[in-house]
This record gives structure tokens, sequence and C-alpha cells, in this order.
């Protein structure tokens, strides 16, 4: 996911996530199912059948969601883990939209998101330009 870490909300649209990833959700929850897009998304993982308390995955989202998972994928193949890259995207475009709604400009935006201002201005476009061409009328 680069330099920018977004901090992922407790109510994403999971219907943006890809269908492994929703297999995912319903088996360990949201939450845990972000921490691992977020540790191996874009990368293989593989679920052991048994998990204890050290093990990784269980010190990441928990031993309680970790057994569940190994339940239900322990043991099988290495699978991909997707990146979310199109839930990811929504959940950044709203941060931005809000942040610039505080007051944010464009600019100050574009490096707090390690983005470019024209990127920037993409995806404020609509409201913005339709605010903006509304005040010269």
């Amino acid at each position: 996911m680069g330099k920018y870490r977004v901090n992922l909300p407790a109510d994403i649209d999971a219907s943006l996530l890809p269908g492994v990833l929703r297999e995912m959700v319903a088996c360990i929850g949201l939450q845990a199912t972000l921490r691992i897009v977020e540790q191996y998304g874009g990368v293989r993982l593989y679920v052991p059948v048994e998990i204890e308390a050290d093990h990784p995955i269980a010190e990441m989202i928990g031993l309680d969601a970790a057994r569940k998972l190994a339940a239900e994928y322990g043991g099988q193949d290495h699978f991909d883990i997707p990146r979310a890259a199109a839930a990811l995207r929504a959940v950044r475009a709203r941060q931005i939209r809000a942040d610039r709604a505080a007051g944010m400009t464009h600019r100050a935006l574009a490096r707090k998101y390690n983005l470019t201002e024209r990127w920037i201005r993409h995806v404020l476009g609509d409201e913005e330009t339709a605010a903006e061409q509304a005040g010269l009328f």
C-alpha cells in the first residue's frame, strides 16, 4: 500500500471487496480481514491448521479470529490476499473530501495523501467544480 496507510473505518463498503475477502469477513469479521489486507495484501498467505497465541496471524487479528480462520482455511494451499484497492480508494476519497470540507487546501491534501494536486482535484472534481460554477451565476 505504499507510504499511505489508511485508517480503515468500520463502515467500509464490504461489497467493494473481492470475493475471497467477503468470505473472510463472514468468517472473522471486517476489522480482522482489513488487518490481514493491510499486512498481506498483494502477497500469498498460508494459514496453518492449528494456530497458537504466539503465531503472527493470532498476534495480528487475535486468537479467536485466527482460530476461526484456521478452521475455514487451515492447511489449504497458499492463497493470494487481494489488495482491496477499490475499497481502499473509496475510503481514501471519502477521507479527502472530509479533509477538504474541514478546510485543507489541495496542496495540503496532496502532501498528506502522497498524491498530486491534479489527482486531488480529480477526486474532488464533481462536487467542487459544481459548487464553484454555481457561484459564478
